[in-house]
């Protein structure tokens, strides 16, 4: 399964990364995230949701679940605390290795996606902290709306902090 849309995203992360210093990625704004604890959250959700997809498949139990109204995640104004599991760690963080752990993250996922049946994804669920139980299906669109999330929050610490743009 090809999701462009999960690729427009990713790209247009990387582009919000572009130009910014190894300084520019760990200053922080008060109470909020650098924008390198950000990048280290998408990081760590994209290996908490491949740890899921492969729990799941493992397991393979069948549990036809409604579908959730995921497109949530891109509503800001609801906050939701990162459970500890994908909660940033504190930085300082070099780019290119963050950058480079995107790709392998996103990579790993993106080819369990591709082994997968898509009808598997479709059958088999997994408990989500915030939407309940959710298809396999599901937690892969989630994914795209997490990290569309996240550019926003980016593009706001980038304004905050009055960055140049470039």
């Amino acid at each position: 399964m090809t999701n462009v849309k999960a690729q427009d995203v990713r790209q247009q992360l990387l582009h919000e990364l572009d130009h910014l210093s190894e300084e520019q990625l760990n200053i922080r704004m008060e109470p909020h995230w650098t924008i390198g604890e950000v990048c280290d959250h998408l990081i760590k959700m994209d290996h908490q949701i491949l740890l899921t997809l492969q729990y799941a498949l493992t397991k393979n139990i069948e549990e036809v679940v409604s579908s959730k109204p995921i497109e949530r995640a891109l509503d800001r104004s609801m906050k939701i605390e990162a459970p500890d599991i994908v909660a940033p760690n504190p930085g300082p963080f070099e780019k290119a290795s963050l950058i480079d752990r995107l790709h392998q993250g996103k990579q790993s996922l993106d080819e369990e996606i591709e082994a997968t049946n898509q009808e598997r994804l479709e059958r088999l669920s997994a408990k989500h902290p915030v939407f309940s139980r959710l298809s396999l299906k599901q937690w892969v669109e989630l994914r795209t709306y997490h990290e569309q999330r996240h550019i926003e929050q980016i593009k706001e610490l980038k304004q905050d902090a009055r960055f140049p743009s470039k």
